[in-house]
Formats: C-alpha cells, structure tokens, sequence
C-alpha cells in the first residue's frame, strides 16, 4: 500500500462519514438535540450583538420557545424546554406515570408544515419575557461565535427554522473532520499495519451516539475535532524525541483545543505523561518540555485562567438546581447510585438519541460497552514499546470518567438525581481508540472485515432505531411524518436515504478491499519504530 494510496483512502473514509453525519443531521427532528435550543439561542444572540453574558444572566428568547412549539419538541402551552414540556420519542427510558401529568409522546404532535415555518430575527440580551436560562455561557465563545459568523454570511436568521437549524448543524459537523484522520494516524503511529490503521477509521460507525450527537448544533463538535487534532499531537509527540516542533504542537493544539470546553482541561495530564514517560530522555529534557508545552497551552487557552480570576472557579455553573422536596442527604445509596450512573454512562455513550431519551435495550448497550473495554484492554497489552504511550494519553478519558462520577455523586447526595454521567463527554478523547485496532491485527484480512461490517451493521442499526424512535411506524418508519419533521419533500428525502446506502455499501467494500490487501501483504509490511526513523533523519 503506497502513501499516496493511504492518504486518499484516509480522505475516502472522512467523507464517508460526513456523508452519514449529514443525513442524521437531515433526519434530527428539529431543536431534538440535547440542550440544541440553547446553543442556538446563545448562537443568535451573538449575531444579534448581544455579546457574552456572565454565566446564568443569559436567558432563552421567547422567540426560541415559539419555534419549539412549532417544532413539537415542546408542548403547545409551554415556556422552557425543560421537565414535562418535553415530548418525548419513542423507545425512552421515561416510565410510564399513573397520574397526571402525563409525558406527551412527539408522534402524537401537530408539526408546522415547512411553509409556514417562523424564522426569528432577533434574540434579546437578556429577554425580559423570559422563563428559562441559557447556560451556554459558561462555555469558552469560540464555537457560538463561528455559528454566528455562519448565520451573518448565510442570513439564517431570516430562513425558517428547519433551514437555519440544518446550516448551524452542517457547520458543526464539518469542526469534526480531524476524528477519522485522527483514528487512523493514532492507529498507524502507534503499531498498526496501514490497511488496519484505515480500519480504525470506521469505529465512529460503531458509536451511533457519535452521530447523533454532531447531527444537533451542539459545542460538542468543536471539541470533537479540537480533542483529534490534541491525540495526534500527543501521539506523535509519544512517539518522536523529544524537540521543539512536538512540544510546540501539543501545547498548541491543546492551547485551541481549550476553547471548545472545560472538559479538554483534562488533556493536561496526558501532556505531562506523554513526556514524562519518555524515560531515554533525560529529566530535564522531560520536564522542560511539560513545562514548556503546558505554559504555551494555557497561554493560548487563557479562558479558564480569566474565570478563575474573574469568578473564582474555573467553569462557573450556568444555572442553579433546588433541592426536590422531601429528598434526604442521609438517603443517598452509593451502590445505587453507581449502579444508575454506570448504566447511564454505557446507554449514552453508544445510544440515548434525542434529548437522551431513546435508548438501545440494556443487553446491546452491555453488549457493546463489553466489546470495547475487552479491545481495549486486549490493545493495551498488544502494543508493545508504545504502551506506555497509550496510557499516557488515554488517561484523560479515564480522569474524566472518574472526575463525572465525582461531580454526579455530589448532586445526588445534593439534590437526589444522577445527572451530568453522559457517555457524549468522552467523545473528544475518541480518537485515541483508534489503538484498539492493534490487538487485531495479528489476525488476516477477514478479521479486518468482520471488525469494519461489525462497527457498519451497529450504525446501520443505530440509524433504524433513531428513526423508528423518532417516526415510528409501519413497519418501521412513518416516511408521511418523517418527510413532515424534516421539511423535505418525499422525492428529495428518498434520494437522500439511497445516499445513505450507498455510503454504507461503498464503506463495506471499501473495508473488503482493504482486507483484501491485508491477505495478501501479511507479515511483508514492517511498522518501523519512529524513533529510529526520525534518528535516521537526523
């Protein structure tokens, strides 16, 4: 396999990504999102010039609220986007209630045909009407200011709803590129064979979460693609000498990267790692490089350093919880608790599709969750002289999982429920499982098949359940409504479901050519030792 070959079969998978992106994104019901009504509220007012509140002085316009109701992603009386006005799709985890108020079930909802869809011109700073507060200001501005420049350019604001909700999806999406390209480098530098670094690339099929989540306008894709952009970085600076160049790209693309959100502020411990751990270097080398790259980080990312000085913390909360009623601190049961975050983390990490509702049953999210750690673990112990490596830079994801657990245990003891333990806040430090393919590599070709058809068939699933959770119907999708939701007519919206196959048939023949080559080069194709290559440079 030539370089050249490699790179444009890199760029091949990228697309056929984004191509699957696209069509979640076509195929989201409008605001459906989590917290989707927000990030565009704080979006518009940005390009309304209604700048950068304090976190908790921004509100939600009314005009927002409007265009939720006319969405049916809330009821047609209610003022927030929160508790019962939230319908609901089908396939949630909402129990069924015995006594009113009832959940509202969103195929039951009058949906405002296309033509008569508002747009909204104006979002207020804050809203004197308003009922409900816009958190997002605790985020950095960065990807809140890219949409608005979008929406200036494109004058969204003045399309309707479902038209500037697909622009603001679009550009999100398009902040995700550097993942695939990051899979397959991370796979590549750290030991896989090319046609199986290339393989790497269709793990985000495997997560259909993953598609979900960047098909909403959501900050979440900036920090996607910023956290690729810090893993290969760090992968490359993993496995290089130290010098300048790798201390100046770690700490600068993490220094970026900490403009997405605070939870990047966790790639800090792999930036010390990855060069401490480089244990032919000496000490001082080592920690001139730790020292250098995290000072040129914060440096760059000086958002949080400001909050502290501004506020005291490092991301201050954007809204304020009350205590339910009747609820005991002295009640709190960990073993409870850690049972009902464990599972929230699994569920939504590779399901939970709309306001984080419609989830895939316990036995498949097991099921999945189980395959993943098994891989990874089955990866770490295949890896060889980059293994310390590996765990370096993957630390981050296993401090942010213990970090939520932490913070989701002070709320329950607080104010008894278990929230903020979502399997979406781990996806910036995604690309890192790229390695996992390494401890399958020792097998042929077919076994890089069955791994690329089995991460195609879960997002294939992935896709039909989404639908039928959001059109439910017979026999598994109501097309009527589906075309309804979108705004599309049923010519378009079937051509666009055929590229959606298509993208599934050329990616499962793209990984069968890709097997193909693996056979035939198995045990030809050395992965040499960076370090000894870069030597050999100089």
């Amino acid at each position: 396999m030539t370089t050249r070959f490699f790179v444009r079969a890199s760029a091949l998978i990228t697309l056929l990504v984004i191509a699957c992106q696209a069509v979640w994104a076509v195929s989201m019901p409008g605001f459906r999102g989590p917290d989707e009504p927000h990030h565009v509220n704080s979006i518009l007012r940005l390009a309304d010039g209604g700048g950068w509140p304090a976190p908790g002085d921004a509100t939600i316009d009314p005009g927002i609220i409007a265009l939720g109701r006319e969405s049916g992603t809330i009821v047609s009386k209610a003022e927030t986007f929160s508790g019962i006005a939230l319908t609901k799709l089908a396939n949630n985890r909402i129990p069924p209630r015995t006594e009113p108020p009832f959940p509202t079930s969103f195929r039951n909802m009058a949906v405002v045909p296309h033509d008569e869809r508002s747009s909204i011109r104006t979002v207020q700073r804050p809203a004197v009407e308003a009922a409900e507060v816009d958190q997002m200001s605790q985020h950095p501005p960065v990807y809140y200011a890219g949409g608005a420049a979008i929406a200036t350019v494109f004058n969204l604001d003045e399309q309707p709803w479902d038209r500037m909700l697909l622009g603001l999806r679009l550009y999100g999406i398009l902040l995700t590129v550097p993942l695939v390209p990051a899979l397959i480098y991370s796979a590549r530098r750290l030991g896989a064979r090319r046609p199986w670094a290339l393989a790497a690339g269709f793990l985000p099929f495997g997560i259909p979460q993953y598609f979900a989540i960047t098909a909403g306008v959501t900050n979440d894709t900036l920090a996607i693609g910023a956290g690729a952009l810090v893993v290969m970085a760090l992968v490359k600076a993993g496995t290089e000498p130290i010098s300048r160049k790798t201390v100046a790209l770690v700490g600068g693309t993490l220094g970026f990267a900490l403009w997405s959100k605070g939870l990047l502020l966790a790639f800090g411990l792999a930036l010390i790692l990855v060069f401490a751990v480089k244990t032919e270097e000496p000490w001082k080398t080592r920690i001139l490089a730790i020292l250098s790259s995290g000072v040129a980080a914060l440096a760059i990312g000086w958002w949080w350093v400001l909050n502290i000085l501004r506020y005291g913390v490092i991301q201050p909360s954007g809204f304020v919880r009350e205590v339910p009623e009747g609820w005991d601190r002295a009640s709190a049961d960990f073993s409870h608790f850690i049972g009902l975050a464990a599972k929230s983390l699994a569920t939504s990490f590779f399901s939970a599709f709309g306001w984080l509702e419609a989830d895939f049953t316990g036995a498949l999210t097991w099921l999945l969750t189980g395959l993943l750690v098994v891989a990874l673990v089955w990866a770490t112990f295949s890896l060889g002289r980059n293994r310390r490596t590996f765990l370096a830079i993957i630390s981050p994801m296993i401090g942010v999982l213990l970090l939520l657990l932490a913070e989701s245990w002070s709320t329950y003891v607080g104010f008894g429920i278990v929230a903020g333990v979502q399997g979406r806040y781990l996806f910036p430090f995604i690309a890192i499982l790229g390695a996992l393919v390494i401890g399958l590599q020792r097998f042929r070709g077919n076994a890089l098949v069955l791994f690329a058809s089995w991460n195609l068939a879960v997002g294939a699933y992935g896709y039909i359940f989404f639908l039928n959770s959001s059109y439910p119907g017979y026999p598994w999708v109501d097309f009527p409504r589906f075309a309804l939701v979108s705004g599309l007519s049923h010519g378009v919206l079937t051509v666009i479901l055929i590229v959606l196959v298509a993208v599934f048939l050329a990616a499962f023949a793209t990984a069968t050519w890709f097997g193909i080559i693996d056979s035939r080069n198995v045990g030809h194709e050395r992965v040499e030792d960076p370090r000894r290559r870069d030597a050999r440079r100089h």
